[in-house]
């Protein structure tokens, strides 16, 4: 490999796009080819970065002109898709969540794993230096046990933003607002408390969009820690209330807007100040790319270094896949999926 990951984009739509504009800084990666389902698009993005154009996946992960896929497609399709380049031996860095179906998402991290191949996901919360000295004092027991950990995600969507692609809103290729906006939040709750080992309660239902897949869904469940938590998420929300996260343990607490520490302290003392500058406001709330790209560039840059490093990217895909089991016992429990 040479001193800079040639990457493969996959999906030159809003996000791949997106994309693009934060491999453009990174100096150890560079996007040397694209692939997208609309011939006219992947040319037109490849000639805009002197790249190679292709509208077949295949074509391009054996094209020899790639080490690693970046994929920006419908979550639906990051699981097969990600196995592609498996096959081919090349790397891979999905979007969020890592698939809708968990069997898929499993097979994609075994592909990886057996292979000696890294696997990333974009799951950007776990990026900012003070959600992530949280995360390391809860792990520690400064928290002491914890008792609740809880996410609500009450968000705005309008009718337009699902009427703009054949498949959003779809179950299979969009899933609903726990699987596309309330992904991160319950991916922070499992880094916290672990795994969801029961899912005691769930419902959801399609409120108030044109979509197959729910708006509004609220589940109760026990993690492996044993932690129980509350789970909301809404894209009826107008306008758009909070996407918070709150934990209590027997000796601390924390609250979280986004990835921004707003409140914190454990043993008796408030130590909110010292983590709150090392955080951020995500956005997205009202709009789907109204979204920071700052924790979109710590998980590409350390993904490229992962590679070159031969070490585990900072969200692997044996840690993405925890949320996505956590989704899919949410679902089967709604009555959503079997």
């Amino acid at each position: 490999m040479s001193e800079r990951v040639r990457i493969g984009l996959v999906g030159c739509g809003a996000i791949g796009q997106a994309h693009l504009g934060v491999w453009a800084d990174i100096p150890d990666a560079m996007v040397t080819a694209v692939c997208d389902s609309v011939e006219s698009r992947a040319v037109t993005v490849a000639q805009s970065i002197g790249a190679a154009a292709f509208t077949d996946l295949q074509a391009m992960a054996a094209s020899g002109q790639v080490d690693a896929l970046d994929i920006c497609t419908p979550s639906g399709l990051h699981a097969r898709q990600g196995l592609v380049g498996a096959e081919h031996g090349l790397h891979v860095l999905c979007e969020k969540p890592l698939d809708l179906d968990v069997q898929a998402a499993r097979e994609l991290v075994a592909a990886c794993e057996r292979r000696g191949l890294k696997l990333g996901c974009v799951l950007q919360r776990r990026t900012f230096a003070g959600a992530r000295q949280v995360a390391e004092d809860v792990h520690s027991g400064k928290l002491g046990r914890l008792l609740s950990v809880c996410a609500y995600v009450k968000w705005w969507r309008d009718q337009a933003y699902y009427d703009s692609s054949g498949w959003r809103g779809t179950r299979t290729l969009d899933g609903g607002v726990l699987a596309n906006q309330g992904i991160h939040a319950l991916d922070h709750l499992c880094w916290l408390a672990g795994r969801v080992a029961n899912v005691e309660y769930a419902f959801a239902t399609t409120a108030n969009h044109r979509m197959e897949a729910e708006d509004f869904l609220i589940a109760v469940v026990r993690f492996e820690s044993g932690a129980r938590g509350v789970i909301e998420a809404t894209t009826c929300s107008n306008p758009p209330l909070c996407s918070r996260i709150e934990i209590v343990g027997t000796e601390g607490a924390a609250a979280f807007d986004d990835a921004e520490v707003v409140q914190y302290g454990y043993g008796g003392i408030d130590r909110t100040d010292v983590v709150r500058e090392q955080s951020a406001r995500l956005g997205g709330r009202a709009e789907a790319m109204a979204i920071s790209m700052e924790g979109h560039g710590a998980v590409l840059s350390d993904f490229a270094k992962a590679i070159l490093e031969d070490r585990q990217p900072l969200i692997s895909g044996r840690e993405a896949l925890f949320s996505v089991e956590a989704l899919h016992s949410i679902y089967v429990a709604a009555g959503l999926v079997s």
